[in-house]
């Protein structure tokens, strides 16, 4: 444990809490923790409880399984961060030129 804190740049303290899920990690912390392990994002974030009830948790969760932060999804989507905000917190639906982009985003989820 000691040797994955160390690598990971996080304590050994907080090594044991995220394995005991006291505490959730961070994404950038889950894809140093991906990159060490040689395990996928997805596997160790286990997203697969989060809510998939509206377009934006789908989306939210989406982007939790692929490691990306918001600005990278808007990148990735060519939007605004304040678009990818909205859309995750279901304040505004996506228009109809950004649907197909979005649900090959969301694939991983089928």
């Amino acid at each position: 444990m000691k040797e994955l804190a160390q690598a990971s740049g996080v304590s050994v303290t907080t090594i044991g809490y995220i394995e005991r899920n006291v505490v959730t990690a961070s994404l950038p912390t889950l894809r140093k923790l991906s990159q060490i392990l040689k395990e996928p994002i997805h596997f160790l974030g286990c997203f697969e409880t989060m809510p998939e009830e509206t377009l934006g948790q789908r989306i939210t969760k989406a982007r939790m399984y692929h490691g990306l932060l918001v600005k990278e999804v808007a990148a990735l989507l060519s939007v605004d961060v304040k678009t990818i905000n909205n859309w995750e917190a279901d304040k505004k639906t996506p228009s109809p030129r950004y649907i197909p982009s979005i649900e090959k985003f969301m694939e991983i989820l089928e």
